[in-house]
């Protein structure tokens, strides 16, 4: 598990993905809405991934989590 929680920047993310694309529709509209749902579907993507890693860092800073901990090093193995 890492020590340090990792954040990643939603805009930065999500322009890289539609950089990194291969929009090759004729129409500029069509273009524009495929950028669009991609930029969308990755900045919603790292949103969720930037609060998930938010969340793990408070669950191993709780005491539910020494809870655990201290309850996992009474078993002993076979």
């Amino acid at each position: 598990m890492a020590s340090e929680k990792m954040t990643i920047d939603p805009d930065a993310f999500a322009r890289a993905v539609v950089a990194g694309s291969n929009l090759k529709e004729e129409d500029d509209t069509r273009a524009s809405k495929d950028a669009l749902v991609r930029y969308l579907s990755a900045y919603l993507l790292i949103e969720k991934f930037n609060k998930l890693e938010k969340n793990q860092f408070s669950f191993t800073n709780s005491n539910n989590f020494q809870y655990l901990m201290s309850a996992l090093d009474q078993i002993k193995p076979d």
